[in-house]
């Protein structure tokens, strides 16, 4: 029988190892949101919670345990037939009317609550993988856009060198030289976050925060058309989270009333049987062992008690009715600041992409063109530089936002805007 499990995890585990390689040869956002959501500890934390509370439906809707009572008499006590020297009780205690039930049903809803909880979690999940995803390609574009930089302003540098030499000004010598150091700098900084930007991938994905990462293969776009009327009117169906809070408040109300079912009374039904002796006189019914049928009944007689039992649980839902009000206005408030970030990513993404960044590439070979004619001041063309790779990091910044809003939107609303898209800006 233990060859079972122990095939299971060396399957497990080569499933693991499998997933890593993948990781390290290939880093996508999909392959590391499935690392994730099967290595996450919290995640897993979650289902098991779920699956356990499932489980306790079963305990909540079956009746308690019999009780079984011994009894031995240390001094035999006579009756007329026959000394009794021990007894045994066998007794069902049965809960007043609807306990059971509402005990079903208030494990039932803290178990659908756990399991809305859980696919939440993986939602929280996705977005903290996604948002260092995004923060990990945007820095390999930016060491990527920093380097061609500088191998532009050395070549620029160049240019003015050759000029010195030919007898024009050192001014633009130096000032390509200081705006070189500058871009040399920038890109040593950049180099140097790698180490925290993949610790802090790994920490998402549970692995070593040293483990090795290659550079995101590629950060996926897609373009988000959202109806925000319908979204927002949807979301009791869709929000994991907002469909656990509806399961408090089920729970809440089912506590209700089983509280108010206490105030009835639990009846056990029992059978006794009494091992009785011979007797020493001949007697009828000589050595008869009495069987005896008993029932009891529980009285709930303190009104006070009851009073507070039923208070508290009315108070516990009122308690889970607010929180699902509050949480329902300020979600709504939340998804229309993301609906508006998305928005403001996009038009970014589309501002530089097809209008400023052609633009500052012109500026700079105009700039250029008339640097080497003599027509135009050197530190014109090395603004002209600078705007260009601004331009084009505001770029990259949009894109990795655009990513990281759409994840932050599939964990408030519980739809999936994070698929792989075709588009590419």
């Amino acid at each position: 029988m233990l060859k079972y499990p122990l095939l299971s995890m060396l399957l497990q585990t080569a499933v693991l190892a499998s997933q890593a390689d993948t990781l390290q040869t290939n880093l996508t956002l999909q392959a590391a949101l499935r690392y994730g959501a099967e290595n996450n500890p919290k995640v897993q934390s979650a289902f098991h919670q779920w699956k356990g509370a499932e489980e306790n439906i079963a305990v909540q809707k079956a009746l308690p345990d019999p009780m079984l009572t011994y009894g031995y008499y240390f001094e035999s006590v006579e009756t007329k037939v026959g000394p009794q020297n021990q007894q045994f009780k066998l007794a069902q205690t049965i809960p007043g009317f609807g306990k059971i039930s509402a005990k079903k049903a208030i494990a039932a809803a803290a178990a659908a609550s756990m399991m809305e909880g859980y696919h939440q979690e993986k939602l929280n999940l996705d977005l903290m993988i996604t948002q260092a995803y995004a923060e990990l390609y945007y820095l390999k574009r930016s060491i990527d856009i920093t380097g061609d930089s500088i191998s532009l302003m050395q070549e620029l540098e160049q240019v003015a060198r050759t000029r010195y030499r030919s007898g024009s000004p050192m001014a633009p010598l130096l000032q390509a030289q200081v705006e070189l150091g500058r871009l040399e700098d920038r890109l040593a900084s950049l180099n140097d976050l790698r180490e925290p930007r993949v610790a802090r991938l790994n920490a998402a994905l549970n692995r070593p925060v040293n483990a090795p990462l290659p550079w995101p293969a590629d950060l996926p776009y897609s373009v988000v058309e959202v109806d925000e009327t319908r979204l927002l009117s949807e979301l009791n169906r869709t929000s994991h989270e907002l469909a656990a809070l509806v399961h408090n408040v089920e729970q809440g109300s089912h506590r209700v009333q089983l509280a108010r079912r206490e105030r009835l009374p639990d009846f056990t039904l029992g059978v006794q049987y009494i091992q009785t002796g011979d007797s020493s006189t001949p007697v009828t019914d000589s050595g008869k062992d009495p069987i005896i049928g008993t029932i009891g009944i529980n009285l709930p007689l303190w009104p006070g008690k009851n009073r507070a039992r039923v208070a508290a649980a009315d108070y516990q839902k009122t308690a889970a009715q607010l929180t699902l009000e509050n949480r329902e206005q300020t979600l709504d408030a939340d998804i229309q600041q993301t609906l508006y970030k998305l928005r403001d990513a996009d038009r970014q993404i589309n501002l530089y992409k097809d209008s400023l960044i052609p633009k500052a590439e012109q500026s700079l070979e105009v700039n250029r063109k008339a640097f080497e004619a003599g027509q135009m001041e050197f530190i014109n063309l090395i603004d002209a530089e600078r705007m260009l790779l601004e331009f084009e990091l505001s770029h990259e910044r949009a894109l990795a936002n655009h990513l990281k809003y759409r994840a932050e939107l599939s964990m408030l609303t519980g739809k999936n805007y994070l698929s792989d898209g075709s588009n590419k800006k």
